[in-house]
């Protein structure tokens, strides 16, 4: 199911306010309760929010959302960082991808680079290089998680720590100001930390839903990323932090896309 814009600013305002009333939400949008209470039915429905007396709130800290749901959130600017993205790599990279919907979309937008080599353990992007492009894929051993399609374990961390690659592009499930890079699962802490270890340039692609997102495993301080890809500026406030940390950010606008 493919969300309309209100539905898109309701979980922005779950993101940043935590809950939401639905008193608060007819007044914001200038609808009916019944049309706001039909857009949270859907939203839960989906696994994106948590109903609640009154209203809607965020998800659990340790709970994060299907894969299939995580693909309905702010489509169009996954593509718009994508494409940007791929916009700076140059052909003949080695290139480490991490799990997650917005390094799904990088492949997709690298499929017209000559000459790639891609070491992943994201299944969905092992099949999209094999389907369309030249490119020489090497993806990890390890234990499937057929929901999240992809392998985690051990050995998908031996396997990263056993490459030296130009570009590692990852995402997380989360971002917080203090702490940085945030997720929802050891497994994927482990293994993007093992991809930040062993790669010279370190590129972190994410939509802006992520901040404020309650995530409880920490992956790594923004000190460790070099480029940051997002659609939208945060607040003047993280911005400031980001800049002592000598973190590029580079805002991707939807509209040229």
């Amino acid at each position: 199911m493919k969300l309309n814009s209100r539905q898109q600013q309701i979980l922005e305002l779950i993101s940043a306010e935590q809950f939401v009333s639905v008193e608060f939400l007819t007044q914001h949008f200038d609808v009916a309760a019944q049309t706001v209470r039909r857009d949270i039915t859907q939203l839960c429905d989906l696994g994106l929010a948590r109903r609640h007396h009154g209203g809607a709130g965020q998800l659990p800290s340790a709970e994060n959302l299907s894969f299939g749901n995580r693909r309905v959130i702010n489509a169009a600017a996954k593509q718009s960082i994508a494409q940007r993205i791929a916009a700076e790599i140059p052909d003949n990279a080695s290139i480490a991808l991490g799990i997650g919907t917005t390094i799904e979309a990088v492949a997709k937008a690298l499929l017209n680079k000559k000459g790639l080599k891609i070491i992943t353990n994201n299944l969905n992007v092992a099949s999209i290089f094999y389907q369309s492009s030249d490119a020489q894929v090497l993806v990890s051993g390890g234990r499937l998680r057929p929901l999240d399609q992809d392998l985690v374990g051990d050995q998908v961390v031996s396997f990263f720590n056993s490459y030296y690659v130009d570009f590692a592009i990852i995402s997380v499930g989360a971002l917080d100001q203090q702490r940085g890079l945030m997720d929802f699962d050891t497994d994927n802490v482990a293994i993007t930390q093992s991809i930040l270890n062993n790669c010279s340039k370190k590129i972190l692609a994410v939509d802006d839903s992520k901040w404020n997102k309650k995530a409880f495993a920490s992956v790594a301080t923004f000190a460790a990323i070099d480029k940051f890809y997002t659609d939208q500026l945060p607040g003047s406030d993280i911005c400031q932090s980001l800049e002592k940390e000598k973190v590029q950010m580079i805002v991707c606008d939807q509209e040229t896309h």
